[in-house]
């Protein structure tokens, strides 16, 4: 009976929010001729604190031109984008919906997307950059960030489709050939998958996400020895890779390399002491040494940065169950079935 479980987190898609406020600005042009003159020099004024990235300053400017047209749509629109810039998602979500209800602002329903993604809120982003483009924002960042917000919500066909639309707009989007090929991954087309990630890799040769989610898809398609390369191209790019460290450590697991497991599980904990995944995989690769203490002391660390590790629980039960620890071996398993890994029932019932 298997009882281990590695644990594999691919890391994915990689979005870039910034330069919100300026791009909003870009597109309602930095002139605006508004009701009141004293409202459209503060709204000028603003738009050109944007520019500067004083974006504190643009707000109050803003804030300025509304004082005297409460009604100047894109004074509110504009001091939304720059709400988000400053991280206050919640008064830039206020602003833009409030542009909203004085008129349909297709710019105002992408702004507040982006606003409730970085809120980690991904369905009431993918509404509003549905809203976007049904009220005419035809744009490639807007398929792009709607692409992105269906993977997030495990729509995988959706996010192909709204990726696919973004590179006809920009086939020079490393990134949005990057995302497509996770979420074809996601689809189980790991051939166009890897085509997706090459395709990123091509445009942009220092992209060190497509190189670890190209390594993925060959992982899954059985390329060891090229995942294992990829990966190691990964972290050569970005020394403090985490994921690619892990990623590679489950490779090599493919290849019963378990000291060169132990090495990236290490090398992953050292950069980032909290990642449970790499001390899961690291008493993995430790029980197959038969090096149960010290396999007992990684599921332990896994389990103590993250309780609710069930993965944790059920390989730290079957390294008891080596260490002749029955009860103790159950009690884990115990919990990885309450955690949601059913098959654990299974291991407890041999000893009941």
């Amino acid at each position: 009976m298997t009882r281990l479980r590695l644990i594999s987190i691919a890391g994915t898609l990689l979005i870039s929010l910034s330069g919100m406020a300026q791009n909003a600005v870009n597109k309602d042009s930095t002139l605006v001729v508004a009701d009141n003159q004293e409202a459209e020099v503060a709204f000028n004024a603003g738009n050109d604190f944007v520019a500067q990235k004083n974006y504190q300053e643009a707000i109050n400017s803003f804030t300025k031109a509304l004082s005297v047209n409460p009604k100047f749509t894109k004074a509110m629109v504009n001091r939304a984008f720059a709400k988000s810039e400053m991280a206050d998602y919640n008064g830039a979500i206020t602003d833009f919906t409030m542009a909203i209800e004085l008129e349909e602002s297709p710019v105002a329903y992408y702004g507040r997307g982006l606003a409730y993604f970085n809120q980690n809120n991904s369905s009431d982003a993918l509404n509003d950059f549905e809203l976007a483009i049904k009220a005419g924002y035809d744009e490639a960042k807007v398929y792009y960030y709607a692409g992105v917000a269906h993977f997030e919500c495990g729509n995988y066909e959706e996010s192909v489709n709204n990726l696919t639309l973004s590179i006809t707009f920009d086939g020079n989007n490393a990134q949005a050939y990057n995302d497509r090929g996770s979420a074809k991954r996601m689809k189980e087309d790991y051939d166009g998958a890897i085509a997706d990630y090459q395709q990123a890799i091509k445009i942009d040769p220092k992209l060190a996400t497509a190189y670890n989610n190209l390594a993925s898809a060959l992982l899954k398609k059985g390329n060891i020895d090229d995942a294992i390369s990829n990966y190691g191209l990964a972290i050569g790019l970005d020394q403090e890779y985490v994921i690619a460290y892990n990623n590679r450590a489950r490779a090599k697991f493919e290849k019963n390399d378990f000291d060169g497991m132990i090495a990236d599980c290490q090398k992953a904990v050292e950069i980032n002491p909290n990642y449970a995944y790499a001390y899961n995989n690291m008493g993995i690769a430790q029980m197959k040494k038969k090096d149960y203490d010290a396999a007992y002391q990684s599921f332990s660390k896994a389990i103590q940065v993250n309780e609710n590790f069930a993965e944790a629980y059920l390989n730290r039960g079957s390294c008891l169950e080596m260490q002749r620890k029955f009860e103790d071996a159950v009690a884990d398993w115990r919990m990885a079935y309450k955690l949601g890994i059913t098959k654990a029932k299974n291991y407890i019932s041999f000893y009941e």
